[in-house]
């Protein structure tokens, strides 16, 4: 009869990242992987399982060691909080310093990143001495039930980012658990040998899931993963790009002019003859988070009546590219013609996306200096010309208060201070803008039942009876002649795929498509017949009140398209977010490079449109030349990458 023997702590250790193995399988199964096949499944539970095998194993070497040298066990949780403490400064810090950027500005963001740290490391000694007071028959597993409760959630809450955070929880709950389940009683016992072998076997696997790359596919599901807890950590996957390798990738003849970009290139003249009169009024309007396919579901006409009407009207972009996933990168691109990598961007802001080191002038900077009524009104403090720059240049700044009880200024009471702005405007020209926020995440706005997706449609049905209500003023007033109207959105929104749940991630279709109307008397009624970057509004803009575009812009101006020619099709275009690079090819090959996570996609839109088949997979030579191909784009656009 086998004889109960208590676990050791260093064997409690190993078996509690074992138990985290086991909870991220499960998450990983739930997951799916649509995109992998069976090998790269297999090989993604191999490698994450063996990383977690090896944070445990080194854990218990550490254990070992402290035991073997026997200093006082009272001294256990002070050591522990000092190795948590450097780790945490080093892994936790860069993760803390957006918030602490926030919070205290750039002087101190530093210190109060690094006190932050500190402070959240002492959650490891913590989950110790927890674990060490239930470490008792009746209670211990009630340790073990919440230290799995934990491991859960942390597969659920940061999506896609803070890695050191998820780390640092992930090692907190394991502690939890080892630190209840030393000394239980155990049924088994292993000879020596057999230990010394089981040990070894974990310790092949383990160091081989470190030191060995399991290849492209598996790193691009691994990092989608919040409870792979090393893939963003691993040596020999982080290594720094270098570009050099790609400078002999030849660029095709029919896209060389789109790669021969120059800061010194003359300017633009404005198209001849004017689509609008001296006193044209232009009314530029972003919607937040409206991906492309919502004025594309025929479902949604019902609650879309003045977008659709106005998408059948005017110039319709169905599937335009928008410049980045987050909102402040698309609006800064727009202002200043430019890609988002191409900017000099400043982290001294509270928004970390400051443009106060950016000199080159703003679209609004150029239409004020003509003579042109400016007005920028403001719904979101992010976008206020002292905060960042971004809005830098207009005549007028009207900042829409924001209701008791509200969490921002709805599209009620920024279309009342448009409307009352408008009403004081005689005669001149004036070009307006706003940014609607109603339809951001967490989607409270609108109607509260339902799915995810209805409600955010719901909060866009809200912003589309504002627009019914300046559409019917515009007419009353007479103006309709002397206008014209833009519509589009900063970025897309992910309802679950490729992993995410919201915006600002990797720029895949979801997030980096949105719609774009222009809609005037003058402009005929007609589709693009190809996918247009939003770039191309910064000229545009310029060319409607007859003012030259810089000759740096990216874009082209859209006056010919509106007037009923063709529009300029061909082009390779960017699409960014924090430093993952998506060039999209007029063949419908889109290129993806995460400088971040060092993973590369491709994939043929017309074939997979869900970007579901990564063809790196398969063809890592074809993949090489077209990263390359990308690679050579930012090179020869002077392009960085974007503040992190």
């Amino acid at each position: 009869m086998a004889v109960a023997r208590p676990l050791s702590p260093a064997a409690a250790i190993v078996l509690a990242w074992a138990g985290l193995a086991l909870v991220n399988a499960g998450c990983i199964a739930a997951r799916g992987l649509p995109n992998a096949g069976l090998r790269v499944r297999a090989l993604t539970h191999l490698f994450d399982a063996g990383q977690l095998l090896f944070l445990g194993l080194v854990c218990a070497l550490a254990v070992s060691a402290w035991q073997r040298f026997a200093p006082p066990r009272r001294l256990a949780p002070l050591a522990l909080g000092l190795v948590a403490i450097v780790l945490a400064v080093a892994f936790l810090a860069a993760d803390l310093d957006n918030f602490a950027l926030r919070l205290v500005g750039s002087e101190r963001a530093a210190i109060v990143s690094v006190l932050l740290a500190v402070a959240l490391a002492q959650a490891v000694a913590l989950a110790y001495l927890v674990g060490r007071r239930m470490a008792r028959p009746r209670i211990r597993w009630l340790a073990v039930t919440t230290a799995v409760i934990a491991a859960i959630v942390n597969t659920r809450i940061l999506p896609l980012d803070y890695p050191g955070v998820h780390a640092f929880l992930a090692w907190a709950a394991a502690t939890l658990a080892a630190a209840a389940l030393a000394g239980a009683p155990t049924p088994w016992r292993l000879q020596a040998a057999s230990r010394r072998v089981a040990v070894a076997v974990l310790a092949i696997l383990s160091v081989t899931t470190i030191a060995v790359d399991p290849g492209n596919a598996v790193r691009v599901e691994l990092t989608r993963l919040d409870s792979a807890l090393l893939a963003a950590h691993v040596p020999p996957w982080r290594a720094e790009v270098d570009n050099s390798q790609y400078g002999h990738i030849p660029i095709p003849d029919e896209l060389a002019p789109w790669f021969a970009w120059s800061a010194d290139a003359p300017p633009v003249a404005a198209t001849e003859p004017p689509l609008l009169p001296p006193d044209a009024i232009v009314l530029f309007f972003t919607l937040d988070s409206m991906r492309s396919e919502v004025l594309q579901n025929p479902a949604n006409r019902e609650l879309l009546p003045t977008l659709h009407r106005w998408r059948d009207a005017g110039f319709y972009v169905p599937r335009a590219i928008s410049p980045s996933t987050v909102t402040r990168f698309t609006l800064a691109s727009l202002f200043t013609g430019l890609e988002v990598p191409q900017l000099r961007w400043a982290r001294d802001s509270a928004t970390q996306g400051s443009l106060v080191k950016e000199e080159r002038p703003r679209v609004a900077d150029l239409l004020t200096a003509r003579g042109v009524t400016t007005v920028h009104v403001i719904s979101q403090f992010e976008l206020v010309n002292h905060v960042n720059k971004i809005g830098r240049g207009f005549s007028e700044e009207i900042e829409v208060p924001i209701r008791p009880g509200d969490r921002l200024a709805y599209a009620p009471a920024v279309m009342d201070a448009i409307l009352t702005r408008l009403q004081q405007h005689g005669d001149g020209p004036l070009f307006l803008f706003t940014h609607f926020m109603d339809a951001h995440h967490p989607f409270d706005s609108g109607d509260r039942r339902g799915r995810v997706y209805a409600r955010h449609v719901s909060e866009l049905a809200n912003i589309d009876r504002e627009l019914a209500r300046l559409d019917a003023w515009l007419g009353e007033a007479g103006l309709w002649s002397r206008t014209l109207v833009v519509v589009s959105a900063d970025h897309g929104q992910a309802f679950g795929l490729h992993g995410v749940q919201h915006h600002g991630g990797p720029p895949y279709e979801e997030q980096c498509r949105v719609p774009l109307i222009a809609v005037s008397p003058a402009v005929p009624a007609r589709a693009s017949p190809c996918d247009l970057p939003l770039l191309d509004l910064s000229p545009t803009f310029l060319d409607l009140f007859g003012v030259e575009a810089p000759g740096w812009f990216v874009g082209r101006s859209l006056v010919p398209a509106l007037r009923g020619e063709p529009p300029v099709c061909g082009r390779p275009v960017l699409s960014t977010t924090w430093d993952v690079f998506a060039l999209l090819l007029p063949d419908g090959l889109k290129i993806l490079d995460n400088r971040r996570k060092r993973t590369l996609e491709v994939y043929d839109l017309h074939a997979d449109p869900r970007e579901t088949q990564n063809l790196c997979d398969d063809d890592p030579a074809g993949c090489d030349a077209r990263v390359g191909l990308l690679r050579r784009y930012l090179e020869l656009h002077a392009a960085l990458p974007a503040p992190r």
